[in-house]
């Protein structure tokens, strides 16, 4: 067995441990703020945005609110995203949930509470009135359990509600390690390059019927398949 998948194991056993949380809660607290730090300091950025996009992220800040659709496993793309106040990111309303949010706050994003899935209605309410608020919205597609990159529904319908379009965005670091995970999670490893590829907008139109929506998932799954295949194959090549 692994030594990664010893850690996986022994993560998952104390994450089932309720006394365990202010110790979790701490530790984390502490190695978001500065592993932030570390890698705001570290590591090197490349930016590829494509030209649609370009009216909303630019080379060192995001300039208009759009919603961020990122694969469950490459979510530590999110901290080249700055300003980091201005992303939303929905985490839901549980034990675990407060852990992350937690963690998150100390980074610097702002946070809602909720869940796409289990409290649809009010993790949407939630996102909407970020968006009302002029927050941008990182939205992890493949989430919370997979299969890993394949795309919900649920970002279209967000699309819908908050006018806001869909930005495709992935990342890839030159070298990393993977996380036992069903997301695969990479890990990039210090100090080295990082790939940022944002793709140009979807537009979700108010009213749009299910055989609309279906449309515009199906093209939402080609662009980001193809911008991943893109960010591997450039380290690759």
């Amino acid at each position: 067995m692994s030594r990664l998948t010893v850690l996986g194991k022994l993560t998952k056993w104390m994450m089932h441990i309720p006394a365990l949380d202010t110790v979790r809660l701490d530790a984390l607290t502490w190695f978001s703020r500065h592993g932030t730090d570390m890698m705001d300091q570290s590591y090197k950025i490349t930016r590829v945005i494509a030209p649609g996009a370009q009216d909303y992220v630019s080379s060192t800040t995001l300039k208009r609110p759009a919603i961020y659709a990122v694969f469950h496993g490459r979510m530590v793309g999110l901290l080249g995203l700055n300003p980091r106040h201005k992303l939303t990111i929905l985490i839901s309303d549980s034990r675990d949930g407060e852990i992350i949010t937690r963690s998150c706050l100390a980074i610097g994003f702002s946070v809602v509470r909720g869940s796409i899935k289990r409290k649809a209605v009010q993790g949407a309410k939630a996102l909407v009135d970020a968006a009302k608020a002029g927050q941008s919205i990182a939205f992890m597609v493949d989430g919370p359990r997979g299969p890993i990159y394949e795309i919900k529904p649920g970002i279209i319908r967000l699309a819908e509600l908050t006018k806001l379009p869909i930005i495709p965005f992935v990342c890839r670091s030159r070298s990393h390690w993977w996380f036992p995970s069903w997301d695969k999670f990479m890990g990039p490893l210090w100090g080295t390059p990082m790939l940022y590829v944002f793709g140009d907008p979807l537009f979700v139109p108010p009213g749009s019927s299910e055989a609309e929506r279906t449309e515009l998932h199906s093209q939402l799954q080609a662009k980001m398949n193809s911008l991943r295949e893109h960010a591997e194959s450039f380290w690759n090549g």
